[in-house]
């Protein structure tokens, strides 16, 4: 359990507060981490439980942290002390740092965006210094659904595409639209860090759905539906993160069907869906399936705007509301990925990038002896309850099971994920190798 340092015999308010932040920033407290119970803390202290009442509220009006009855206070995903902190640890040449699955800008991709920069017709208007105008947005909004068609393989109108900044603000959006405090939220056995967190800071409750090899199982959604009289579920059927997993077209036909029968809302995040030859969940359930994409792990991290795409009948609400995400959407962003869309340059960088990952998947299983999928970025790797720290040891980030799970484990056994998105061969195989070595030791 975290305790701060105490400077000065008894702490008060800001004292505690600056000790929060620090703890986030100094990566003492992660993201997802809970801060200790307030009256715990207050008596380790020995201060008013009030005091440290007072100190958790004005760290969650920062941004530092986020509470949910019975659940506790928890560091939020956003807070500005853990990006920043985050980036510290990127940026640490002894690092390598296999915990996350960013797209990294090698020659290859550098000289298709710039590409893009030279067909880019909007560069020489007024509307690439502007905010977005509707036009931008109608040709965006035209670019995804033809791109949906001839690469998803699933069909939709331009109006049933609505722009948002990024995949994880989507969530946000959906979440913040839909559903109030207290409601359910159904996800995968372990999900997405950020959707957690989402759940957390808007007060939701968190039921998790048993996995197999191929992702969510139907009559484990269908029993947990019952239970729990869950309405909205987010999944990610494509190379799902942490697992991997992708579901064949059979289990996505068996899924919404159940989807469909008890009228379930669904996200589907779709941000590796490029990388997947199955056409999206959304293909089988078409109004019960919000689709969520974009283009930062196959062509551009920088340029921020996504999409929702759904013949839902909620999607003309989310309309109404979307003028506050269309703020922050740039145009520049905009006619980059359009030029993209429009010109086939999205698929050039996808099929370089799973070349990329089919050739450092190699690399790993002929060093470490695996068997891992070649097509997937990341990996579900089975490890002892301290490998990840050992390997923290020898310098390699890996991001513990711990980090996307619902509810705590209780077994002798864990998982870590493993990313090869966005490290160098050369730290590639660094860390593979010491992760060889490290698993010997513990098979002896």
């Amino acid at each position: 359990m975290w305790l701060p340092e105490k400077t000065v015999e008894k702490m008060g308010v800001n004292a505690l507060v600056q000790a929060i932040e620090k703890a986030i920033f100094e990566q003492q407290l992660k993201i997802g981490d809970r801060l200790p119970p307030q009256r715990i803390l207050a008596y380790k202290l020995n201060v008013n439980p009030t005091t440290v009442s007072r100190a958790y509220q004005r760290a969650a009006q920062k941004g530092l942290v986020g509470g949910q009855i019975g659940r506790g206070t928890y560091v939020l995903a956003q807070s500005n002390s853990a990006l920043f902190s985050q980036v510290m640890l990127e940026q640490q040449a002894d690092i390598i740092d296999l915990s996350i699955n960013k797209l990294p800008c090698d020659d290859k991709i550098f000289a298709i965006n710039r590409q893009i920069e030279q067909a880019n017709l909007y560069k020489d208007q007024h509307q690439y210094y502007e905010y977005i105008a509707n036009d931008m947005i109608s040709r965006y909004q035209l670019a995804v659904t033809q791109w949906l068609q001839r690469v998803r393989g699933i069909s939709f109108n331009p109006n049933q595409i609505l722009p948002v900044p990024s995949c994880q603000y989507g969530i946000y959006f959906i979440l913040r639209q839909q559903l109030k405090r207290g409601d359910v939220l159904l996800v995968e056995q372990f999900t997405s860090p950020g959707i957690i967190a989402a759940a957390k800071e808007y007060g939701l409750r968190l039921f998790n759905c048993k996995c197999d090899e191929q992702g969510l199982i139907p009559a484990s959604l269908d029993s947990l539906i019952a239970q729990t009289n869950g309405k909205m579920l987010i999944t990610i059927p494509s190379h799902q993160s942490p697992m991997g997993i992708t579901q064949s077209d059979e289990r996505r036909q068996a899924l919404a069907k159940v989807i469909i029968a008890r009228d379930l809302l669904v996200i589907e995040e779709d941000i590796y869906g490029m990388f997947a030859k199955p056409a999206p969940l959304a293909k089988y359930a078409p109004n019960n399936v919000l689709l969520l994409s974009g283009f930062s792990k196959c062509l551009s991290g920088g340029h921020k705007i996504s999409f929702i795409a759904g013949a839902h009948s909620m999607m003309q609400a989310l309309t109404q509301k979307i003028i506050e995400t269309l703020w922050l959407i740039s145009a520049t962003a905009a006619s980059h990925i359009i030029t993209a869309l429009e010109n086939n340059y999205i698929e050039q960088a996808t099929e370089h990038v799973i070349n990329e990952n089919r050739r450092k998947n190699q690399l790993v299983n002929s060093i470490m002896k695996l068997d891992l999928a070649l097509d997937s970025p990341h990996h579900w790797i089975n490890c002892d309850l301290d490998f990840v720290q050992r390997a923290a040891e020898y310098g390699i980030k890996l991001a513990h099971q711990e980090h996307f799970s619902v509810i705590k484990n209780d077994q002798k056994t864990a998982f870590y994920r493993l990313s090869v998105h966005c490290v160098t061969d050369q730290k590639l195989k660094k860390a593979a190798i010491i992760l060889r070595e490290l698993m010997k030791k513990c098979q002896n």
